[in-house]
């Protein structure tokens, strides 16, 4: 087991995972967990894979995040399954530290989620990927947001290779509910990253964001597609994506889509391919760091 977390900490995961509220896993096992009072978890290790039920009670609301560590290390598939339900009142921040380090790794995510009215739900996937890695990533979230609920996520990778990666989101939004999905990945030579946003804005007065932010740093094929439905009276939403080019033999694509059938509904998008700024590049390098010194600061600052 030891050996494990240290690989673990190597790939940079905060050491507290050991003394917070967390669930950790390595490929489909439950290696640890420390419960929090009022979310209730199970566990069940299937042949298809591990599938994980966390139900928030009502009028939850802890202080700290509650973290859930996703790990593979060495060759193989990882399949997780996660149906979150939070209850009315609630608001809770997880915090998912997806650690991988080998070859020939398939990490597989499958999440539902719900979030009921007036609850608030965040959710951080940071991922922390060995130098050597070769991983396919597929991770796929849908839910619903209930009447004054709040969806808030944040999927990054932003050291050394992504790999294959699909992102999907999926969310109906209902009456005053607001949601806000950002998806923030540096790419390198080999990857090939695809992003999918798909947003019903159903309620009254419902509010979406999703923005995507993509850094070729390399030979990689990248591409963000988004659609956002405004649908309910005075729904709004809005589609930022912005990518990054650094290097030559890139090929990156943007497409947001909006649309919308009610007159007192409105959506927009913005999309921007452009390269990094060679003045801060070049402000970096008379500060004494040589120029991919000065790249990795940047793109760390965009991808904050």
């Amino acid at each position: 087991m030891s050996n494990i977390f240290n690989n673990l900490f190597s790939l940079g995961l905060p050491k507290d995972i050991l003394n917070s509220p967390s669930l950790i896993v390595e490929g489909n096992k439950v290696i640890k967990e420390i419960p929090y009072p009022g979310i209730l978890i199970e566990k069940h290790e299937k042949l298809q894979g591990l599938f994980i039920n966390i139900t928030v009670l009502e009028n939850i609301k802890p202080k700290k995040p509650i973290h859930l560590c996703l790990s593979k290390i060495g060759a193989g598939s990882q399949e997780i399954f996660v149906d979150i339900l939070v209850g009315k009142n609630s608001k809770v921040k997880f915090i998912s530290h997806c650690a991988f380090k080998g070859k020939n790794i398939k990490h597989i995510t499958k999440t539902n989620f719900k979030v009921k009215q007036n609850a608030y739900l965040d959710i951080e996937e940071i991922h922390y990927h060995d130098k050597d890695l070769d991983i396919l990533i597929d991770t796929q979230s849908k839910g619903v947001v209930e009447d004054y609920g709040t969806y808030k996520s944040l999927f990054k990778i932003d050291k050394n290779n992504a790999g294959k990666v699909n992102v999907t989101y999926e969310v109906d939004v209902l009456n005053y509910a607001s949601i806000d999905i950002e998806t923030k990945m540096a790419g390198r030579d080999g990857d090939d990253i695809f992003v999918k946003d798909i947003i019903y804005l159903k309620g009254k007065h419902s509010k979406a964001i999703s923005k995507s932010r993509i850094v070729a740093l390399g030979k990689m094929r990248a591409e963000f597609y988004g659609e956002t439905y405004g649908i309910g009276d005075y729904a709004r939403g809005h589609i930022d994506c912005s990518e990054i080019i650094r290097c030559k033999d890139v090929v990156l694509k943007a497409t947001p889509v909006v649309v919308v059938n009610n007159p007192t509904a409105k959506v927009t998008h913005e999309a921007a391919i452009g390269s990094l700024d060679k003045k801060q590049i070049q402000t970096l390098m008379l500060k004494g760091y040589d120029e991919d010194e000065a790249v990795e600061i940047i793109v760390r600052g965009l991808l904050k």
